[in-house]
C-alpha cells in the first residue's frame, strides 16, 4: 500500500503540487498496484486518487464501484454523472499548478506514460501542468529494501552456479547427440527448481544463429540442436520464493568447440570491454556522491561498441532496471530505445548487457547485475564475471 507521508515528502522534493493517479479499466497498472486494487477487481469506471504535497489524499470514484476502495486510509468523494465526476476533479485540483501523473513527455519512457491524450487535454484545460511521475515511481517501487538487498546476494550466487552447471550440461549433451536448446532449458529449470528459484518466463538457450536473435525463445516444438563449433548464448533470470524476493538476471556467451574464429574472440573481447566501460562508470559516479543517470550508462557502452564499428549490430539497451519483476520500475540504461533521464538512485538494481548481433551467424551478450546499497556502494552480486569467449573443449 502506497506511503502518503512519503509520497508527499518526495512532491516537496521535486517541487511538485500533488501526484493524480487516474485509471480507466486498469489503463494505469501503476495506479492499480500502488493503491493496492484487486488483481481481478471489477473496475468499469473512472477514478482519480489526488495527494497533494500537504493535506489529506482524496479518492474519486464512482457510486457503484466505492466498495473496491473501502481499503483505501482516506478520504473518498463519490460521483455518479459525468458533470459531478468534472465539478468535483476540478475542485481537487483547484490550487495545483504542477501536477505528476503518468505522463511522459513526448513518450520517451513508455513505461511509466499511461494518461491517455483526452484527460491530458483535460488537465491542461484546468491551467495544470503534467509533469511524469517516473521519478516518484522509482522512489516508491524501485527501492530495495536492507532485507532484499542481502536476499538477493544468495539468489545471485544460486544463479552463477546454475550458470556454470549449464553450461557443463551443453558440453555433456553435445557429447551425447540429438540434444536441443529446449532440453538445456530444460536442465536449467529443474536447477531453478532444485534452489527453489522461480521466474516468469524460461531461460534463453540460443545456439548458432540463433544467438544472434537477442530474444529467441526455443520451445519444444521448435529448437535447434546442440552442436560443436557453434556460439551458444544463455540467458537466466529467476528470484525467491518469497512475496518480495527480487530478481537476478545473467547472461554468458561460450564456444561449444575447440577453435572459434578470430571475429568471435574480437566481439566478445569489444562486449566485455563495453559492459566494463558502464560498470566503471557507475562505480565513479557513486564513489564521488555524483549524479548518474540511465541515459548515460547506455552511452558508456555503446559508445565503444559504435567507436569499433558494430554501433548497428547493438540493437537493444544496455540495461534495464530489477525488482520483484525482472524488468522494473526504475531508471533504465538506456539512450537507445528511449532516452531514460531518470537518476539511478541508491536502493535500486540494474543489468548492464551490451551485446553484439550478427543476423544470419552469432551473437554474443555478457550481462552482469548491479546493485546499489543504501549507502551509494555498487555490489555486482554475479562476480566473478565472463572476461573472454570461454571455449568449451569436446
Amino acid at each position: 500500500m502506497i506511503d502518503i507521508g512519503h509520497v508527499q515528502r518526495l512532491l516537496v522534493e521535486y517541487q511538485l503540487d500533488g501526484w493524480l493517479l487516474y485509471d480507466f479499466r486498469r489503463s494505469n497498472p501503476i495506479a492499480h498496484r500502488l493503491l493496492g486494487i484487486r488483481e481481478h477487481a471489477h473496475t468499469t469506471r473512472r477514478f482519480a486518487v489526488w495527494i497533494p504535497a500537504r493535506g489529506e489524499a482524496i479518492a474519486l470514484v464512482h457510486a457503484i464501484e466505492l466498495h473496491l476502495f473501502a481499503h483505501l486510509p482516506f478520504q473518498r468523494k463519490l460521483y455518479r454523472s459525468r458533470l459531478e465526476w468534472l465539478t468535483i476533479l476540478r475542485s481537487l485540483l483547484a490550487d495545483a499548478r504542477r501536477i505528476a501523473t503518468e505522463y511522459s513527455p513526448h513518450g520517451d519512457l513508455p513505461a511509466i506514460s499511461f494518461l491517455d491524450a483526452g484527460t491530458a487535454e483535460l488537465l491542461r484545460s484546468f491551467d495544470l501542468e503534467l509533469c511524469s511521475s517516473g521519478d516518484l515511481v522509482q522512489h516508491i517501487e524501485a527501492v530495495w529494501t536492507a532485507e532484499q538487498i542481502a536476499a538477493n546476494r544468495l539468489v545471485a550466487s544460486k544463479l552463477r552456479s546454475i550458470m556454470m552447471e549449464s553450461i557443463e550440461a551443453a558440453r555433456t549433451l553435445v557429447l551425447a547427440r540429438n540434444a536441443t536448446e529446449y532440453d538445456l532449458q530444460q536442465f536449467i529449470l529443474a536447477a531453478f527448481a532444485r534452489e527453489a528459484l522461480i521466474t516468469d518466463y524460461p531461460p534463453i538457450v540460443a545456439i548458432g544463429t540463433n544467438s544472434a536473435s537477442p530474444h529467441y525463445e526455443p520451445t519444444a516444438a521448435s529448437s535447434a540442436p546442440l552442436q560443436r563449433d557453434s556460439m551458444l548464448l544463455l540467458d537466466m533470470w529467476a528470484k525467491g520464493q518469497s512475496a518480495d524476493a527480487t530478481y537476478a538476471d545473467i547472461t554468458w556467451t561460450v564456444w561449444l568447440g575447440s577453435s572459434p574464429p578470430d571475429e568471435a574472440r574480437r566481439i566478445a573481447r569489444l562486449v566485455v570491454e563495453a559492459r566494463n566501460a558502464a560498470l566503471a562508470l557507475v562505480r565513479e559516479r557513486f564513489h564521488r556522491g555524483a549524479p548518474l543517470y540511465g541515459y548515460e550508462v547506455d552511452d558508456a557502452a555503446r559508445n565503444l561498441i559504435a567507436a569499433a564499428g558494430y554501433g548497428e549490430y547493438f540493437i537493444h539497451r544496455t540495461g534495464h532496471n530489477i525488482g520483484t519483476e525482472v524488468h522494473g520500475f526504475g531508471a533504465n540504461m538506456d539512450n537507445y530505445e528511449t532516452c531514460d533521464t531518470r537518476r539511478v538512485l541508491a536502493g535500486t538494481s540494474f543489468s548492464v548487457e551490451p551485446g553484439i548481433y550478427l543476423p544470419g551467424r552469432f551473437g554474443f551478450r555478457s550481462e552482469c547485475d548491479v546493485v546499489i546499497d543504501h549507502d551509494g556502494h555498487v555490489h555486482i552480486p554475479s562476480e566473478p564475471l565472463q572476461n573472454e569467449l570461454i571455449t568449451v573443449e569436446l
